[in-house]
């Protein structure tokens, strides 16, 4: 499928994609030089909550969301927008218990807090597996799903296509460290925003309105399209299994991956940091009107959209709703959202590489030389994402429901030990290795079977995996979230307890003082009105 661009549309969206760019890397650039870690890494620990806010929300969105996120809704319909309403918990919980600290010990990483928490040995098994898993979906979605949208529109194959985007990334992550995707992760979201607004009005206004839109979607292959709430044994968007799925899931996202956690790290304070997740909680609340939505619009003035699967649905919604230019600006704000996303990726990547491996085995690490080493861990996960791509292709599901399914299996492991290590001064390092290697061998049964294409056959090797309750993967996920939890608390019980110097700095004190109330600035009472809107909101489109 062709996308057909305008000389317009050109302009604006080459235009905008390079203005953006260069303006993220004056503004990184001119905010602190590059020649030490704390800069390259963190952005000199400057942000203030704008920015931390801004960079939560493009980090989050790629090019899977923009088009994976609108080919799964024309597939199964709004609910699949459903976990995207989940961040007031995820990031709520992030901010009040696990980011404070974090910046209390001034990490550069979250496996620098494990080594803290437990011993040396966590941060290790932690960062590496991290590495893999943002390689492998991280960078290898956001790759393939920009692939498919430039494809569209040069007639390039898929891995040209990736080659270019990672080439570019990697090119601009090396200039400008953490402070250019920051800051141009911050210039991307009001335009993904906007952008995508223009696509949601536009298509309600062709459909004529609300009302109109659901009554056609009445009359189309998936007539309940309009309908955020699934039964709970709906094989593809459990309503209550999304929901549990972001306590284990999004809590793991939100608050102990990479990715997202290091742009509160680089904030100025707590405060800041807390400020920006709100901020982000605030612009979470538009992906499932701005994304999920335009899906169903093509459902309903597209039902029968002929092409090989739904992945296409965002090139078809650019081509038939948008007139010349706005499509040009519109496709600036997807190609956005994959340098945004990308560059985010490899910057953590290369963070994690030096401070986590490097340094560990080598302390004496000059400052200049570990930006150095930085550098090129950004090409080397450069060259393995996209060899990670290369094998997505084959993917016969929706791209964005594939992903969602692939992190709930990898991150399951790690969640228990990080979350319950900073709430109970009972968990051991015992314990959490325990739990990290029963996770493993739970989550290598779950991806296994995901892969499987002959589902038959998937059936015939994991007979437990294939009822009600076990077949979809927020429920596995669940399932082995609480038998690894259990296993961690077990051995915990019968281990060597972990050092009380250890403890004060890293887990909570149940006993100590409440933060005092701060009026209308209180992160706590925003927490409280973003929670209130989101249930309107999950509650409206019901």
């Amino acid at each position: 499928m062709h996308l057909t661009l305008t000389s317009a549309d050109w302009i604006i969206c080459i235009g905008a994609l390079v203005f953006n760019v260069l303006l993220g890397l004056y503004f990184a650039l001119r905010a602190r030089r590059q020649t030490d870690s704390s800069s390259f890494f963190l952005a000199g620990r400057t942000l203030k909550w704008p920015i931390v806010g801004a960079s939560l929300f493009a980090t989050n969105i790629g090019a899977e969301h923009m088009v994976g996120l609108s080919g799964d809704s024309y597939r199964y319909g709004i609910c699949a927008g459903t976990v995207e309403l989940t961040t007031a918990i995820c990031l709520g919980f992030a901010a009040a218990v696990l980011v404070p600290y974090y910046m209390k010990n001034k990490v550069f990483t979250i496996p620098e807090f494990l080594e803290l928490r437990f011993r040396p040995e966590a941060r290790m098994c932690f960062s590496a597996l991290m590495l893999f898993i943002c390689i492998v979906t991280k960078m290898a979605f956001c790759m393939y799903a920009g692939a498919l949208v430039l494809q569209a529109v040069t007639g390039w194959g898929i891995m040209p296509s990736v080659l270019i985007m990672g080439v570019t990334t990697a090119v601009i992550t090396i200039i400008g460290g953490f402070g250019v995707v920051a800051y141009t992760d911050a210039i991307h979201a009001p335009i993904m925003i906007a952008g995508s607004g223009m696509v949601l009005f536009i298509g309600l206004h062709k459909l004529g309105g609300w009302g109109a839109l659901c009554e056609a979607v009445k009359h189309t292959p998936v007539p309940d399209a309009m309908h955020m709430h699934k039964a709970w044994t709906d094989p593809t968007y459990p309503f209550w299994g999304i929901i549990l799925g972001a306590i284990y899931g999004g809590i793991f996202y939100w608050g102990m991956d990479q990715v997202n956690v290091q742009r509160m790290l680089g904030a100025r304070d707590l405060k800041q940091a807390r400020w920006g997740a709100m901020f982000a909680v605030l612009l979470k609340l538009t992906p499932v009107f701005i994304f999920a939505l335009p899906g169903v619009i093509a459902l309903a003035l597209y039902p029968h959209i002929n092409v090989h699967d739904s992945r296409a649905t965002f090139i078809w919604i650019l081509d038939n709703l948008l007139p010349s230019g706005v499509r040009g600006y519109v496709l600036s704000a997807l190609l956005g959202a994959v340098l945004s996303a990308l560059i985010a990726v490899m910057n953590s990547i290369s963070t994690m590489a030096v401070r986590d491996f490097v340094l560990r085995f080598r302390p004496g690490t000059s400052e200049r030389r570990q930006v150095v080493l930085g550098r090129l861990a950004i090409v080397a996960a450069m060259v393995l994402g996209m060899a990670a791509a290369a094998i997505i292709a084959w993917q016969p599901e929706g791209i964005y429901k594939y992903l969602q399914t692939i992190s709930v299996y990898l991150v399951m492991p790690l969640t228990p030990a990080i979350v319950f290590g900073i709430l109970s001064k009972r968990v051991t390092f015992a314990g959490a290795a325990a739990s990290f290697l029963a996770g493993l061998a739970i989550s290598a049964v779950f991806v296994t079977d995901a892969l499987i294409k002959d589902k038959a056959l998937a059936q015939q090797w994991f007979p437990l995996l294939h009822h009600p309750i076990t077949e979809n993967y927020t429920y596995r996920g669940l399932w082995g979230t609480v038998a690894i939890t259990g296993i961690l608390f077990m051995v915990s019980a019968f281990t060597k307890k972990t050092e009380p110097a250890k403890l004060e700095k890293t887990t909570i004190d149940w006993g100590g003082r409440i933060e005092p109330f701060e009026g209308l600035s209180d992160w706590r009472l925003q927490l409280a009105v973003l929670s209130v809107v989101t249930v309107a909101a999950y509650w409206w489109i019901w």
